[in-house]
Order: structure tokens, then C-alpha cells, then sequence
């Protein structure tokens, strides 16, 4: 059995584990690094910050999480199959390293965050 999500470091695990499968994926890492042009030295330590403020309520991220994307999605029309392979390479990331409370909560948080996510960008005029 796998432990729980302890900590920052456990979550930097887990992004790493996520965004590996994310940049590998054909429909996915367009977005990631054509469209955004993410660097993830910069980027990890964000999600980091997020993903800890969402599971320990430590409130140590101070951005709008929701703005970013709805920028994205101006700029590449994000799809519902782009929130299914999202949510579950995070999902299958969670479940290859964690077991436990933690785990299962993030699970639901990305669950949550997703559904939102794409409501607000189908109110923007999403296409299925």
C-alpha cells in the first residue's frame, strides 16, 4: 500500500508524475507547450503552492487558478476530451504514488476544479 500525500515534496511528486504523462500525450502537450509555453521550473512550484493551499488550507497561493485558463482556452478552445485526459492522468498519477485520505481528497478537489473549469469555458462557448 502506498502512503498518503504528506507534504510539498509529496506533491511535487505527484505534479512531476502528472506532467510527465501530460507531455506525453499527443492531444495534450499541444496545449502545454505550444500554446502556453509553460516552463516547468517556473510552473511546478506554483501547482506546488496551489495543490497545498486546496489539500492543507496553508493559503499559501495568492493567484486566481481560474484566469489563466479561461486565457487558454481563448487562445486554444479547450474540449471536453482535453478535461477527461486531464483529470485522469491526475487521477492515475494520484493512485500510481498515494493511498489515503489526502489522496482520495485531491482526487475529488481535481474532480471539482475540472467540472468548474469546463462549465465556465462552455459559457464561453465550448464546442463538444
Amino acid at each position: 500500500m502506498n502512503p498518503d500525500i504528506q507534504d510539498r515534496t509529496d506533491l511535487l511528486s505527484l505534479i512531476e508524475s502528472f506532467y510527465e504523462k501530460l507531455l506525453k500525450d499527443p492531444d495534450m502537450a499541444p496545449i502545454f507547450l505550444e500554446v502556453a509555453k509553460i516552463d516547468v521550473d517556473e510552473h511546478f512550484p506554483i501547482l506546488v503552492d496551489f495543490w497545498e493551499s486546496v489539500l492543507f488550507h496553508t493559503a499559501i497561493y495568492k493567484g486566481n487558478a481560474m484566469t489563466p485558463h479561461l486565457q487558454l482556452h481563448d487562445k486554444f478552445p479547450l474540449k471536453k476530451i482535453h478535461f477527461k485526459k486531464w483529470l485522469a492522468f491526475f487521477n492515475l498519477s494520484v493512485d500510481e504514488l498515494f493511498s489515503g485520505e489526502k489522496a482520495e481528497l485531491i482526487k475529488e478537489r481535481a474532480k471539482s476544479i475540472a467540472l468548474l473549469m469546463e462549465v465556465k469555458v462552455n459559457n464561453m462557448g465550448l464546442t463538444q
